[in-house]
């Protein structure tokens, strides 16, 4: 439940941005481009130039760059979302298709478990996830849960930028770039769509739109109503998902220039699945099949009763965008964005088929993560002869709620086996961490987009990020001790990139940009986290690029190279672990994308990437990044007839930094076909029925691993060994969607 305060703090805000809505109204006239995320490349294709729509190949593309992008990106547009992907999936498994993005990928099947994507080797955490220019993510570290918040059916396109964009570019990790989600752009005609998918492991999504198209005495009024409902038992064993989705869009024009819109987002998931999910061992895999984990023995730690998260979350924000007169225009978003996190698990339910005496106690414990975030983005732009000037302050406050208590799974009661806690608890408790936490953060910026000529632009910019952290426990995580700490972050962030368009339907673009993440609260779990002094990762971005978009091509490369300084580690043998900055890392790539048409039709899709990441005190590889990535289809489209087939495959990985532990490659492949009908009847304005197999050759490759030989140094780092234990590909499944529009 949100909390009186943050209710209060949330009215305030809103009611102040619809005052300032209000002042702009009356001096409202022409919209101007307000920055780089959230405002200009919703829908716009490959366009620059007119590059989208009509054109061929970008068209169909299912990823490519803008004419006008000044850093390496992947647009993904709403059609490719619709036809190659399960109606299950979040934006992870949306963002895979992109080149030198890995992971990605839920062992318990397309959507239906939480999956992490990599982004050139930078893990979540190290880059942003916003939805409509709002970053989000979580509080005890700026990660994310990919199906909380937002279903792929409420996703109406996607951009992975590699690389921390322009000073506008805001978000606490813009260090490794972002995906930026956008919502569905409202229908110009009233429709209500129901659609129903049934596939694999018992999975059925049923589904309602309902656009109600433009209306009011100017027509400047619209919204959209959008419910979803996801079942499914799962690819792995007594593994079911449940799925509740809402998602409310409004916009009116309240004068010629004033746009205001809100949106609404409510999201309930769960899932019975243990809270530490590390999979098997090769032994155990064998003996139950890769697909196991959890049971329906009640004396069994893994038992699937005993072992259940409950989550929900809502996303809201009030937008007002407006042209203030005489050049200048302000775009204002209030948001409030809360996350709940209820779980209820055994300690080892993680260990497959282990027994307990009937009656006897099953540890375990229940896990609670709430925050409610609150916070408003001001851009502003001012349009003068020579270009145009962007200024604009992201302010956000965050209160966490974390805490673990024990108990007997069996019965829910607690369970007394923790130590005492100095001042706290006299004798042994059921307290394994009781911790508040919180930030407040500032990031202002400015930023000058210089029109050299009709073809060249030049953007310098400059941004504050100021981060102050807060952590109140009355017992930390893993210290178990008592302890306040206050932690205050800034960094001053230069950026300058350049777009030239040299030729119709080709431009060139460079960037520089300096990046940067702030430690999170899991660096400050020692006795002594208090005198923990941990500076700010950073990162350094050269990136150059070639953008082409003609009618039978659309295509674009780059090359890159990142200087991570301040890499943060844990002090050797340090229990609980305190952490330091030690040297840094080179990363450094070659990218690349394109779709050509050969017409009637058909289309052809590929992109690529060769990645590196060395230490620069080993000169090896660290962990996590693939040394390539691939990515081939072959499409077909008519006015009745779509589908295609693409395969995207990952290679070589290590599980540890300095090279220990190989992870081999693995690949998954996707067909879709579909056949759509307009007019399809006097009461039914379209319909539509497609078919999809995933993972088409039941690839089950294990996908990521916990080494049991992780002390460097060793003789042993980084060996195989019989207690390590895998988490796999789910197989292949089969998908059947129909919808009408009415």
């Amino acid at each position: 439940m949100v909390s009186i305060a943050s209710q209060k703090r949330l009215r305030s805000i809103f009611t102040f941005t619809l005052i300032a809505g209000a002042v702009q109204a009356a001096f409202a006239a022409e919209p101007t481009d307000l920055g780089t995320v959230g405002t200009q490349v919703q829908g716009s294709g490959s366009s620059g130039s007119g590059a989208a729509g009509g054109v061929r190949a970008a068209a169909s593309a299912p990823t490519q760059a803008d004419l006008s992008a000044t850093q390496p990106q992947s647009i993904i547009e709403r059609g490719f979302i619709e036809s190659y992907k399960s109606p299950a999936i979040d934006y992870s498994g949306i963002a895979i298709i992109a080149p030198s993005v890995s992971g990605g990928i839920s062992p318990n099947g397309p959507g239906l478990g939480e999956s992490k994507v990599n982004i050139r080797g930078f893990a979540d955490g190290s880059f942003n996830v916003t939805f409509d220019g709002i970053p989000f993510g979580d509080t005890n570290g700026p990660t994310h849960h990919s199906t909380a918040y937002f279903p792929g059916d409420v996703i109406g396109s996607l951009v992975v930028e590699r690389g921390p964009g322009n000073a506008s570019n805001l978000g606490q990790a813009t260090f490794g770039g972002s995906i930026n989600l956008f919502s569905r752009d409202l229908a110009a005609e009233q429709t209500i769509t129901p659609s129903l998918s049934m596939g694999s492991w018992g999975t059925s999504i049923l589904g309602a739109r309902y656009e109600s198209g433009a209306f009011g005495n100017a027509g400047d009024t619209r919204f959209s109503i959008n419910l979803q409902q996801l079942k499914s038992d799962g690819a792995r064993t007594y593994s079911e998902v449940q799925g509740t989705n809402l998602a409310i869009k409004f916009q009116k024009a309240i004068s010629s220039a004033t746009l205001l819109t809100i949106n609404l987002n409510h999201n309930e998931n769960r899932y019975d699945q243990p809270d530490k999910d590390v999979g098997m061992t090769k032994a155990k895999t064998e003996q139950l099949g890769k697909n196991y984990v959890l049971s329906n023995n009640s004396n069994q730690a893994d038992y699937f009763l005993y072992n259940r998260v409950q989550k929900s979350t809502d996303f809201n924000y009030v937008r007002l965008q407006s042209d203030l007169g005489g050049g200048w225009s302000l775009d204002n978003n209030a948001y409030y964005y809360q996350y709940t996190n209820n779980g209820y698990t055994t300690n080892s339910a993680s260990t497959p088929g282990l027994s307990f005496a009937p009656a006897a106690i099953i540890p375990g414990y229940i896990k609670t993560n709430q925050y409610n975030v609150i916070g408003n983005i001001a851009k502003g732009a001012r349009q003068m002869d020579g270009g145009l000037l962007r200024i604009g302050l992201w302010a956000e406050k965050a209160d966490t709620h974390r805490s673990q208590y024990d108990i007997n799974a069996r019965t829910g009661f607690q369970n007394n086996i923790d130590a005492a806690v100095p001042g706290l608890y006299a004798g042994v408790n059921n307290t394994v961490y009781d911790q508040n936490s919180g930030w407040k953060l500032y990031q202002p910026f400015v930023e000058y987009e210089w029109s050299v000529n009709k073809d060249l632009k030049v953007t310098p910019g400059l941004k504050l990020m100021r981060t102050d952290l807060s952590i109140n426990a009355a017992v930390n995580q893993t210290s178990r001790t008592t302890q306040n700490i206050d932690k205050r972050f800034t960094a001053t962030l230069p950026f300058l990139t350049g777009n030239y368009k040299f030729a119709p339907g080709w431009s060139t673009y460079a960037q520089y940009a300096k990046g940067m993440l702030v430690p999170d609260i899991s660096n400050y779990q020692s006795a002594g986290a208090s005198a923990t002094d941990i500076k700010p990762q950073t990162s350094t971005n050269y990136q150059l690029g070639v953008v082409h978009s003609s009618g039978l091509i659309t295509f674009d490369t780059d090359i890159y190279y990142i200087r991570f300084n301040d890499k943060v580690a844990q002090i050797p043998a340090s229990s609980p672990a305190v952490f330091f900055n030690q040297g840094g890392v080179n990363y450094k790539g070659v990218e690349a994308q394109g779709t050509y048409s050969f017409g009637n039709g058909f289309y052809a899709y590929a992109n690529g990437s060769l990645n590196s990441a060395s230490s620069r005190t080993t000169g090896k590889q660290i962990a996590g990044v693939p040394n390539t990535t691939t990515a081939f289809g072959g499409l077909y489209k008519s006015e009745s007839w779509s589908g295609g087939l693409i395969q995207k495959r990952v290679g070589r990985t290590y599980a540890l930094d300095d090279e220990g532990y190989k992870l081999d490659p693995y690949s998954t492949t996707d067909f879709n076909v579909a056949y759509a009908m307009k007019n399809a009847g006097s009461y039914a304005k379209a319909f539509k029925v497609q078919f999809s197999i995933y993972n088409l050759f039941d690839k089950q490759t294990a996908i990521a691993v916990k080494p049991t030989n992780t002390v460097a140094g060793s003789a042993l780092y980084g060996q195989e060994s019989a207690t390590d234990t895998f988490l796999y590909q789910a197989g292949r499944s089969y998908m059947m969607t129909a919808k009408v529009d009415f």
